[in-house]
């Protein structure tokens, strides 16, 4: 279509939005979205998308302009990161523009419209996934906080605020706003009471149920200042614990609610527990035997869901293997062989190759198959720019890995995921700082890779980059391709069930996608439906999708081949 054909269809398609009566909250947000383009969300855009506007904000009880933000928010629903300078892209005006609007996207997410991400110094949002079913139902989301009335419950939300913290949908002070309040919701339990009883600060009460919650949910009798981080906004762990922890000054060893892990006759000051004190005392009512169902970094094998994974015939004949392996009583029978014949009981695995080509994803499914948890690790929250923490942090990870195999009668498996970064080939006389750390790092993986006795997987998109030295450590090294033309037809069918064979036959010969592109796309047309309240499959536009999944080409390529 010519330019100034595509003009013109624009300008019918905004007359019929202008004119057009809306008969749900959705409609009126399809309408808005329209005449919202190259608007600039002047007087001109507020008159024109009135009638929709004073339809939708009546329904929700918002302010036009809120409206009008929410509807363009809600457009862009199937991204989990949604810019503001996206928004004002769109819309044809300046970033600053709308962040004069803040206020109003302030007012969205304080009703949970939106959820705002601030982590890694940028901001973000998101529509929640109950807000569009809400939506989709024509009526407003009224946001329901799950009440807090025992001493389990707190512990269960604050771990929930916690995952929140990590995706930067908490700060500090607002997890330390939130928690305050909580405890005052529980103030007549035995733990609010003794948490009174000593008269601590907020800063010292909070550094206290954080370290709570991860004994509680992970019975972790080894926190370093790595996961103390995890408390603090970016990771940055104040000077002040550090040196309060460190000298043992912190009012937390004073009454005696906390002490430094020992180690071969030895007190680590980089390594902290509860004591049997603030088990018995404070933390008594939770008949802590019992608790650990769910734990940070260890994701339970029973959570995990079923899913079809497609594989090419060589890739399914090596993991269909390592499955029955890995089954409870065949493990057991090959870690004795290997004692036996003087061998490391450890069972070492590489999955690499193409991004999207379902590596995690596996390990997830011999996870649930085998009935073993994952204590998962992502490399990138391990390095810190501190000298000497990253080591440190390596060091603790099998630490607590040894810890949980110790209190699990089934081995769980330390997953390291897209650990790029830790198998390259070393740097041979490195002098530079950060050389020198990655070396390290990668020293103490592979002398940890000799003595462990568990299942480690690490997956990898490095081909042909893998250092010598972990090649010869991994037991199984399994290679994941892209999906031929037939495994390609399958993951369509798989993931768009309603499609046919021929239209599946199609897309796989037209694209070469991985099936996590695919996946992508059927997610987007799944968001779609849900808006559009349509499950039907347009070929048409599966294409159009797949055309737009690859951000870049290389010059005079066409996206899929």
């Amino acid at each position: 279509m010519r330019e100034p054909e595509i003009q013109k269809d624009k300008s019918k398609q905004k007359n019929e939005a202008t004119t057009a009566k809306p008969k749900s909250i959705l409609e009126s947000f399809e309408y808005i979205v329209e005449l919202a383009e190259d608007s600039n969300l002047d007087k001109d855009f507020l008159d024109k998308a009135a009638g929709h506007i004073r339809y939708a904000a009546r329904k929700l009880k918002l302010t036009p302009m809120q409206t009008a933000l929410l509807a363009m928010f809600v457009d862009r629903s199937e991204d989990s990161r949604i810019m503001i300078s996206e928004i004002a892209k769109y819309a044809g005006c300046r970033t600053t523009k709308i962040l004069r609007l803040s206020d109003d996207i302030d007012v969205l997410e304080a009703r949970h419209y939106l959820r705002a991400s601030r982590c890694r110094k940028s901001l973000s949002y998101r529509v929640p996934a109950e807000v569009l079913k809400s939506l989709r139902k024509n009526r407003p989301y009224v946001y329901e906080a799950d009440p807090v009335v025992d001493t389990r419950t707190f512990f269960e939300v604050f771990d929930r605020m916690m995952d929140e913290k990590e995706d930067g949908e908490q700060t500090h002070d607002s997890l330390m706003e939130q928690t305050m309040d909580m405890l005052r919701e529980i103030k007549d339990t035995k733990f609010a009471t003794e948490l009174r009883r000593y008269g601590m600060c907020d800063d010292d009460k909070l550094l206290f149920i954080f370290m709570a919650h991860l004994y509680v949910e992970n019975n972790d009798d080894n926190i370093g200042f790595h996961d103390i981080d995890n408390l603090f906004d970016d990771g940055n762990i104040p000077g002040w614990v550090k040196v309060d922890f460190r000298s043992r000054s912190s009012v937390l060893f004073d009454f005696g609610l906390i002490e430094n892990v020992n180690e071969d006759g030895m007190a680590r000051t980089d390594a902290f527990k509860l004591t049997d004190k603030a088990k018995t005392e404070v933390l008594g009512e939770l008949n802590l035997d019992t608790v650990g169902s769910s734990a940070k970094n260890l994701i339970k094998s029973a959570g995990l869901p079923e899913k079809r994974l497609i594989y090419n015939p060589d890739e399914s004949e090596q993991i269909t293997r390592l499955g029955s392996i890995l089954s409870e009583q065949r493990f057991s029978e090959v870690q004795s062989r290997l004692r036996s014949a003087g061998m490391r009981p450890g069972f070492c695995c590489i999955f690499y190759g193409s991004p999207g080509t379902g590596k995690t994803e596996t390990v997830y499914q011999l996870a649930r198959q085998t009935g073993r948890d994952i204590m998962r690790v992502d490399v990138d929250k391990i390095k810190s720019c501190w000298v000497g923490d990253s080591e440190k942090n390596i060091k603790a990870v099998f630490d607590r890995y040894r810890n949980i195999c110790r209190r699990t009668d089934l081995t769980p498996i330390l997953l390291f995921n897209e650990a790029d970064a830790v198998l390259g080939i070393r740097m041979e006389g490195a002098t530079r700082a950060v050389d020198k750390m990655e070396n390290s790092i990668q020293n103490i993986i592979l002398q940890e890779m000799e003595t462990l006795e568990g299942i480690m997987i690490a997956t990898t998109n490095l081909t042909t980059n893998l250092d010598k030295a972990f090649e010869r450590r991994f037991l199984y090294k399994i290679r994941f391709e892209k999906p031929s033309m037939e495994s390609r037809a399958l993951i369509w069918q798989t993931m768009l069930p309603g499609l046919s064979e021929q239209d599946a036959r199609i897309l796989a010969m037209q694209f070469d996608l991985s099936g996590g592109e695919i996946e992508n796309i059927a997610r987007k047309h799944s968001v779609d439906a849900i808006l559009s309240g349509n499950d039907t499959i347009d070929i048409r536009e599966i294409i159009a999708t797949c055309h737009k999944e690859r951000i870049s080409t290389a010059p005079g390529r066409r996206i899929g081949f």
